[in-house]
């Protein structure tokens, strides 16, 4: 497999190895800048004449720039309410291949269909990088009913070969930055952990019928709520209920309503897209939905500072982090005294990354950087 990324990583990790610039190394290939930094970004790879030439500065072979093979590979795995995505990287944190399936919570689907969901995913990631190593999973609900005992025991014995771990997704987004004692999570639901060695303590996460505020769903139910509640009191639409009707195809939302109910709380937190999009737009409604919402989750982390005495630092990642990290970021400022950082990355950064630890025992200090640029790239 001709993998244009990986070409360029590892001319980038050759060229580091020499402690030579793009600049500098551009002028030893008698190229421009802008043709390395293409090299590199995987935008465009080198020619065959090129590749020859850069094998033979660096002394190696020029399948050793073609191929992944022979290297070992991660799996890491984010199991959402709204989706679960799998992607593969090597050691020093190059994406190779993302995909997604369906949300694998085993609280919304049940316990059997999450098995065949995430083991179907990391069979098709075998199927394509057979150099898998180990697999790390953060299933949302999985710390529930001893479910995550029930998945550890079911893809052991699928893929006995695979060092495989299976956590909540919490363990993901723990696994974006090792100085956080506390996550944040942020996406179809919401939840705050603490963690305390091994074990996480959850503040909020009590499932959709519970909780209170501060998901992807609570936005676009609350949101709804609101364009609704226009529509039966005869009130001007604000500019937020114009986007819901254009969203869902509905010259009135109770039009829409058994659509709504079908697609439950996935549908729903799709909606949450629109709330930010006229919050952009100066929509006054959008803006106190987010901001309530925020101030819930202020009000879990400030509580996690308080009744476990962690410093008052928080890892934050899901969906909302990953797409709306700025205003999120802004109003939870307002809410809680607790530093909240992002990455900018999904929580399957994290799941990559300690899928790298069970066979490395420690990542790369350009694992980051690697992930960002071949991310980027991937997703394009």
């Amino acid at each position: 497999m001709l993998d244009v990324m990986q070409i360029g990583m590892r001319i980038r990790e050759l060229r580091k190895g020499r402690g030579l610039t793009q600049q500098a190394f551009a002028k030893e290939m008698n190229v421009s800048f802008q043709a390395v930094s293409g090299w590199e970004r995987g935008v465009t790879p080198p020619d065959l004449e090129n590749l020859i030439r850069i094998a033979s500065y660096f002394g190696v072979l020029v399948d050793d720039l073609l191929s992944v093979r022979g290297k070992k590979l991660v799996l890491g795995v984010d199991g959402g309410g709204s989706k679960t995505s799998f992607a593969v990287s090597t050691l020093d944190g190059t994406v190779l291949d993302i995909f997604t399936k369906e949300g694998s919570n085993p609280n919304d689907i049940g316990i059997q269909r999450t098995l065949r969901l995430v083991g179907d995913g990391i069979a098709e990631a075998l199927f394509k990088f057979p150099e898998i190593s180990s697999v790390f999973c953060g299933i949302a609900g999985a710390s529930t009913a001893g479910y995550d005992k029930k998945l550890t025991q079911y893809l052991t014995e699928r893929f006995p070969p695979l060092k495989i771990t299976v956590k909540t997704d919490s363990a993901n987004i723990f696994g974006m930055d090792d100085k956080s004692d506390m996550a944040l999570i942020s996406g179809t639901g919401s939840v705050v952990f603490v963690r305390r060695g091994d074990i996480y303590v959850r503040l909020g996460g009590w499932g959709y019928l519970l909780d209170k505020a501060g998901s992807a769903y609570d936005i676009g139910r609350d949101a709804l709520a609101c364009a609704l509640e226009e529509e039966d009191m005869n009130m001007p639409l604000s500019y937020m209920s114009e986007l819901l009707r254009e969203k869902l195809g509905a010259s009135r939302l109770w039009d829409a309503i058994g659509n709504i109910y079908s697609g439950g709380r996935p549908y729903i937190a799709l909606l949450a897209d629109v709330v930010f999009k006229a919050y952009e737009n100066g929509d006054k409604k959008a803006e106190h939905i987010i901001d309530s919402n925020t101030e819930r989750l202020g009000e879990l982390l400030d509580s996690a500072v308080r009744l476990y005495n962690v410093k008052p630092r928080a890892i934050a990642g899901g969906g909302l982090f990953e797409h709306h990290s700025d205003i999120m970021l802004r109003h939870l400022s307002l809410h809680t005294s607790v530093e909240v950082k992002t990455t900018g990355l999904p929580p399957v950064y994290g799941a990559c990354r300690e899928s790298a630890k069970l066979i490395g025992g420690s990542v790369s200090d350009d694992f980051c950087d690697n992930f960002k640029i071949s991310y980027k790239v991937i997703i394009k």
